[in-house]
């Protein structure tokens, strides 16, 4: 089985239909240092509806390692 040990922010718009919700699903399990955003009114286009929050999420979780 693949892990990924890097840490990871995923960000997930709950509306996606291409991707589904139900994809990240036990996403926990392969990577145990995982940071999931989910987007309850987004869609498979969430960073061009909501550019400022995807963005602001982005730094946030950067911002962690350069502490």
């Amino acid at each position: 089985m693949l892990t990924v040990q890097v840490p990871t922010c995923v960000i997930w718009g709950m509306q996606d239909i291409a991707l589904p919700p139900g994809l990240i699903d036990g996403l926990d399990a392969f990577v145990p240092k995982l940071t999931l955003h989910r987007i309850k009114n987004g869609t498979h286009w969430l960073v061009h509806e909501q550019p400022l929050r995807v963005a602001g999420l982005i730094e946030a979780f950067c911002a962690e390692f350069n502490k």
